[in-house]
């Protein structure tokens, strides 16, 4: 059961963050996405999020620290990567916001439901 209880707490995180990310994406003013479509955006985040920060996620667990910068920091760099070369670039004027965005939700999210777990354990 114990091995079972990190899985659990990163579908806590994926979950919460593409739910925020989502909500952000239908609230914010420039983007201002469909509400309708917050059910198509929820998996889009988790498969992105799930993809890209889940595996600087283990390797931060290693170290774990609650609200590191570096964290934040290589959050940040893996969003900035994404949008350059995967997605459309940085092109358009809501990119940086969504770039900001998406990785101080995954940051938070993770320090509050992963890594304050895994400090309390070490």
């Amino acid at each position: 059961m114990r091995s079972l209880q990190p899985f659990h707490k990163i579908l806590i995180t994926l979950f919460i963050s593409s739910i925020l990310l989502s909500l952000f994406v239908c609230l914010y003013p420039p983007i201002q996405g469909e509400p309708a479509f917050l059910m198509l955006y929820i998996p889009i985040f988790f498969v992105c999020y799930f993809v890209f920060a889940v595996p600087l996620q283990l390797l931060f667990s290693l170290k774990p620290k609650v609200f590191h910068p570096l964290y934040l920091a290589a959050y940040f760099l893996i969003a900035t990567i994404v949008m350059l070369f995967i997605i459309d670039g940085i092109k358009s004027p809501v990119a940086v916001p969504l770039i900001i965005v998406s990785s101080l939700i995954y940051w938070v999210c993770d320090s509050l439901f992963y890594q304050r777990m895994h400090e309390k354990n070490t």
